[in-house]
């Protein structure tokens, strides 16, 4: 058999050492680079990135989730709270106002104390010299039992942001006053 020459041995086998020694070389960044891909956590352990990067994904996810859920309940919570404020007190409107001319100081009022729906009632003191008198007025959906004064239907309006709607036919009129203590009542 015919002898090979060394020379053409070494330029065929100079590619192979050449990748083998760029394999190892490889191999080794390969090692460094898993290496450097391992992040110390928290409590001690380590993980590679990808791993690490995988676990904050799915934490991620149901955080979103529970987010989801506590905003649901939120939203529930706020529409029962704003179901029952509707029949709480929550609207006043307070007028104080001289009944009478010998009277000064404005220590009469009408106060109107209602719910969201408007309804409530309008409770009026009219104070003279010698004596108080109390008045209370039903509203039920801003719709009065009886006719309101001047002062009360400000009372109402200062609670409700709006005038209240006039009383039904039929309803009791307001009582008189004494004759006599009608003579010093403004209008």
């Amino acid at each position: 058999m015919d002898e090979v020459p060394v020379w053409l041995l070494g330029v065929v086998a100079a590619p192979g050492v050449v990748a083998v020694v760029l394999c190892a070389f490889l191999w080794r960044g390969l090692g460094r680079a898993r290496e450097a891909d391992r992040v110390l956590l928290p409590d001690g352990a380590q993980a590679s990135l990808a791993d690490r990067q995988a676990g904050l994904q799915r934490t991620i996810e149901r955080l979103d989730g529970e987010l989801a859920a506590l905003t649901r309940l939120v939203e529930e919570q706020g529409l029962s709270t704003e179901q029952g404020l509707r029949t709480a007190l929550r609207l006043q409107g307070l007028v104080r106002y001289d009944a009478y001319r010998d009277m000064g100081g404005r220590q009469s009022w009408s106060l109107a104390l209602l719910d969201g729906d408007a309804t409530g009632a309008v409770v009026t003191s009219l104070h003279a010299r010698d004596h108080a008198r109390v008045y209370l007025k039903e509203l039920t959906e801003g719709r009065p039992s009886q006719r309101l004064s001047p002062e009360e239907l400000r009372a109402v309006t200062l609670a409700t942001g709006r005038e209240p709607l006039p009383p039904l036919d039929g309803v009791v009129d307001d009582v008189a006053l004494d004759p006599a203590d009608d003579e010093g009542a403004t209008a």
